[in-house]
């Protein structure tokens, strides 16, 4: 009686743990969205949604090199509008990355722009996934 009394209580929480991760409201439409970069690799980038009401539409306590984020989303950087190294975070620990104002949208931008060629993607990218277009 006591092992099931612990398989049940270990499932229970186990499953409120996995809840807890992957609750948040997705993003039926468009919005404009205030980004940070958590890290980038080529055209795979990991971002963090500034504003405080909007980080619903991100993952919640999403843990990426032992720190925990809020509102978290990955992309991929489809135009070279989005190639300035200083919107990025140096991974050996140096500048802190810019945030950017940026439309976030389950669709993929329809103006022409010049395509990434490097595809490599970061470890451990979030489930959610947007498109994100330049703010003219």
């Amino acid at each position: 009686m006591r092992n099931l009394y612990l398989s049940l209580l270990a499932s229970t929480l186990f499953f409120t743990a996995c809840q807890k991760i992957t609750e948040h409201k997705q993003l039926t439409g468009e919005t404009i969205a205030t980004v940070r970069a958590i890290d980038a690799m080529c055209s795979s980038v990991i971002f963090e949604i500034q504003e405080d009401s909007l980080k619903k539409y991100g993952e919640q306590n999403f843990t990426y090199k032992g720190k925990k984020y809020d509102g978290v989303f990955s992309s991929q950087l489809l135009c070279a509008e989005f190639a300035n190294t200083n919107l990025y975070s140096n991974n050996e620990g140096g500048v802190e990355p810019s945030s950017f104002k940026v439309l976030i949208s389950k669709n993929p931008p329809t103006h022409n722009c010049e395509n990434a060629t490097c595809m490599a993607i970061l470890n451990n990218m979030p489930e959610t996934f947007y498109f994100i277009h330049p703010i003219r």
